[in-house]
């Protein structure tokens, strides 16, 4: 009785739907798309899989797979439109499950929109001026001046690698080079004075509201400059300064080093916020418009520092990996940084960290969040990819291969039609159709905009 109430139990048991897939919600006809099939809760192996693709082809039986793992298809689709992927499964004794719960896939114009290749290997973040061309340096020293369709417009050759982010003031462009020189150009790339820094940066200079130019050297020393190339300051941290210095809309200055600096317009130092174990705050300080102080440090914490330079609050990263990344805020006031730990994090409004994506290599670069909520990250594993606000993955396309040899990486750079700049450290500049325009936050983008002033305005 017993064996004829399991075998009944057995011929009418219902082999559940595979509903967890992922799959990215922007495709184009030019590239195949991935699509990553969980195994249904409450299956047992040996298991296969169909796909039906959503345009009229239904995929073969994957064969049984022995263990209940994730298992990767592959599909390119040959017209523009909306479809929807299912996949069904099938276990040993023939039994199919119904078809799961269809994911939605919109196939499109095609993201990529070109490729400027560079002499070498990029790891600044792309600027956007005022006229919308993008400026970019390689590490061969030469800055180029690309305008919006991909093409050349002029470039200008500095005697060492410019690592460091141009700035976009106005009708002026500002370079940091590694020949320890600081240029001043106008928009057609011509000369208009340069100063000696007598060491290396490796950082983006700040702009003030008055003109200002506060550029940061490898030796731990903040230099203040006036519009006209003169230096007015300079001041010395305790170690050497990897981030940008960052401008208050009150026009106090915040430096990252050993510790956290405040400085004011003179160079006289307000406070100094060290973290308690001594760690090394490497990337930029982030300042909102209620004058709160955000940055992460070696120790795997993100800092909320007070305007008078008290600890707020400290929230941990995920394993406490280092945080290198400037932090982003998002339309719904969420935080987005990466960490050395591969991952990309958010920090919803009173919240903890949640990790929404796992790289396969560290994220330096700082993400970027476009106006309608979607986060742009750039990994060192050398792959693009945007997330939607629902944390649903929109894109993911290889821009680059290989190791790089500096652990800078570039930023993406989101301008005002909507199209992602990033480069590549295999050398070339890639633009991408994206959603929008940069979020009308306090920092959506890497320095704070599109021309990485590094200034934060009320």
């Amino acid at each position: 009785m017993i064996l004829y109430a399991a075998l009944l139990f057995f011929s009418v048991a219902v082999l559940p739907a595979p509903d967890s897939l992922v799959a990215p919600l922007w495709a184009d006809t030019t590239a195949d798309v991935l699509l990553v099939i969980f195994s249904p809760s409450g299956a047992n192996p040996p298991i296969e899989y169909q796909t039906d693709w959503g345009d009229g082809y239904i995929s073969d039986w994957t064969g049984q797979l022995q263990t209940l793992i994730d298992i990767s298809r592959y599909h390119r689709y040959a017209q523009q439109g909306t479809y929807r992927i299912r996949v069904r499964c099938r276990d040993s004794h023939g039994r199919s499950s119904a078809w799961g719960r269809p994911l939605e896939i919109i196939v499109g114009e095609p993201r990529l929109k070109w490729v400027f290749p560079t002499a070498e290997p990029i790891v600044a973040s792309p600027t956007i001026d005022r006229d919308g061309n993008i400026i970019i340096g390689d590490e061969s020293g030469i800055v180029y001046s690309i305008n919006p369709e991909g093409q050349l417009r002029w470039f200008f050759p500095t005697r060492g690698p410019v690592y460091a982010s141009v700035v976009a003031a106005d009708s002026l462009l500002y370079v940091a080079s590694c020949d320890s020189t600081l240029y001043c150009l106008d928009l057609n790339g011509r000369q208009r004075w340069s100063l000696p820094l007598h060491d290396e940066t490796f950082s983006a200079p700040a702009i003030d509201a008055h003109g200002n130019i506060y550029v940061p050297t490898d030796t731990g020393y903040l230099y203040a400059i006036s519009p006209q190339g003169k230096l007015r300051w300079k001041f010395r941290t305790g170690d050497e300064i990897a981030g940008s210095p960052t401008v208050s809309a009150d026009g106090l200055i915040f430096l990252t080093a050993d510790s956290i600096y405040c400085l004011d317009r003179s160079g006289r130092r307000r406070w100094t916020f060290g973290s308690p174990e001594g760690d090394y705050f490497y990337p930029s300080a982030v300042v909102d418009t209620n004058g709160l102080i955000y940055c992460g440090n070696n120790d795997g914490y993100l800092y909320c520092i007070g305007s008078d330079g008290r600890l707020r609050w400290r929230a941990p990263s995920t394993d406490n990996c280092e945080i290198r990344s400037e932090v982003t805020f998002a339309p719904d006031g969420s935080l987005y940084f990466g960490s050395d730990g591969d991952y990309l994090h958010r920090l919803p409004p009173g919240g903890t960290p949640q990790v929404i994506y796992e790289a396969i290599d560290i994220v330096v670069a700082t993400p970027a969040v476009s106006e309608n909520g979607t986060v742009y990250c750039f990994p060192d594993d050398g792959t693009l990819v945007a997330f939607a606000a629902n944390g649903r993955l929109l894109m993911k396309t290889e821009v680059c291969s290989g190791d790089k040899e500096l652990y800078y990486t570039s930023s993406p750079t989101i301008s005002a039609d909507g199209t992602v700049y990033v480069g590549s450290w295999d050398g070339g500049l890639y633009a991408f159709r994206g959603d929008g325009p940069p979020a009308k936050t306090v920092w959506p983008l890497y320095r704070g905009n599109a021309a990485h002033t590094g200034r934060i305005t009320k």
